[in-house]
């Protein structure tokens, strides 16, 4: 049987000294690195003794095209001459880095509204190449390399909380991320791997088992923190409140968004027109407005766009530190912005509302993120055991 013949490529760079030379690319197993020099790349292979070249283009989709079409020619040329060896083809092996890159790239331009999960997306990707840096292309990346990435990371102690170790929770929420990293590779760059992160089993949080519902705020705190407010921070304070809307959501509320008509007051969730803002999950939904909220927000005064501005018409960012001043002042510990959402959630849930009205009340995606507000307080069970009888009523 004639010897395989291989269609290999390479790369024409040119030094510094002005001179041009093929270059041959490193390897990863039978793959190519893709060469970050400028230069074009060239398909290289034997026929008897004559070694032949040919241009492939400058881009990786160029080059394995021009690969492809150069092995079946020759395949053909050998079925015509009686005999069919194989012809090896090789192809282009990922940096770790660069895939990296690509992937940033994609979240910005797909998803300009979304900085922080850029932000979020980033650090985990740092986190991926520190650990597992050393394997250098993304196709040696394996199944126990995500496993021997947990480990690490379960090892290594939170930057913000430097006396706690990375919770489970964190470790499950990165590889999750990973797992998005290897699908758009995958799917959007034709990387030739399987997905290391796929059907990955989460670690276990006993501490996350053993939480109760998310915090919220009692009545008392709230008639504290209400009382010290001025009517513009009632009227803020009271929209999370009796809307559950989101931190961003509210500081990016404008007029238009707002409508206060008799029995019909309502406040919509949309990124429209918004730039650096969209709803979580692009999830924009219309909000019923209680009769007590329309009546704050009537009485505040329209010199800005933004419903909620500062002093000078720009839009408000520092509301969470006017609420811990408050809050110190009335005596409530862990006060946060979030804490009113879960407020409105539970006491939607223990007035009888069913839980889909909720979860699209909430915009949550999935109604398991929901079902954490079931679980209710000690003062609810009381009462609801206190109207059973032995005697049926």
């Amino acid at each position: 049987m004639a010897r395989p013949k291989r269609v290999r490529i390479i790369k024409k760079i040119r030094e510094s000294s002005g001179v041009w030379r093929f270059v041959s690319l490193e390897r990863i197993g039978a793959r190519y690195v893709w060469d970050q020099r400028s230069g074009r790349y060239f398909l290289e292979w034997w026929e008897g003794k004559k070694r032949r070249r040919q241009t492939a283009g400058q881009t990786p989709s160029e080059v394995l095209e021009a690969q492809r079409r150069k092995r079946n020619e020759l395949i053909g040329q050998m079925l015509s001459g009686g005999s069919a060896p194989p012809v090896e083809l090789e192809t282009i092996a990922t940096p770790i880095a660069s895939a990296c890159e690509m992937f940033l790239d994609h979240v910005r331009v797909h998803s300009p509204d979304k900085p922080r999960t850029h932000q979020r997306y980033r650090k985990v990707l740092e986190h991926f190449e520190r650990v597992l840096g050393g394997r250098r292309f993304v196709e040696a990346i394996t199944r126990k390399d995500v496993d021997d990435y947990q480990t690490a990371r379960s090892q290594e102690y939170s930057q913000q909380h430097g006396h706690r170790r990375i919770t489970p929770r964190t470790i499950n929420y990165e590889v999750s991320v990973l797992r998005t990293f290897f699908n758009f590779l995958i799917n959007e760059r034709g990387v030739q791997l399987e997905n290391p992160c796929a059907r990955f089993k989460p670690l276990r949080d006993p501490k996350e088992k053993a939480r109760r519902r998310p915090p919220v705020y009692s009545q008392a705190e709230l008639d504290r923190l209400f009382e010290l407010c001025s009517e513009f921070e009632r009227a803020v304070f009271a929209t999370f409140l009796l809307t559950g809307v989101r931190d961003q959501e509210l500081s990016f509320l404008q007029w238009p968004d707002i409508d206060l008509r008799r029995g019909r007051a309502a406040l919509q969730v949309t990124g429209d027109g918004k730039d650096g803002f969209s709803p979580k999950d692009y999830e924009e939904r219309i909000l019923p407005i209680p009769a007590e909220l329309a009546e704050f927000l009537k009485k505040l005064p329209r010199y800005s766009e933004w419903v909620f501005p500062t002093a000078k018409g720009g839009r408000s960012t520092h509301l969470l530190r006017r609420l811990k001043d408050l809050a110190a002042e009335a005596g409530i510990g862990h006060a946060t912005l979030h804490k009113f959402r879960h407020t409105y959630a539970t006491r939607l849930l223990e007035s009888g509302c069913d839980i889909v009205t909720v979860q699209n009340l909430m915009g949550h995606s999935d109604i398991e993120t929901t079902r954490q507000y079931l679980d209710p307080d000690d003062e609810l069970k009381r009462r609801a055991v206190n109207r059973l009888s032995i005697k049926q009523k």
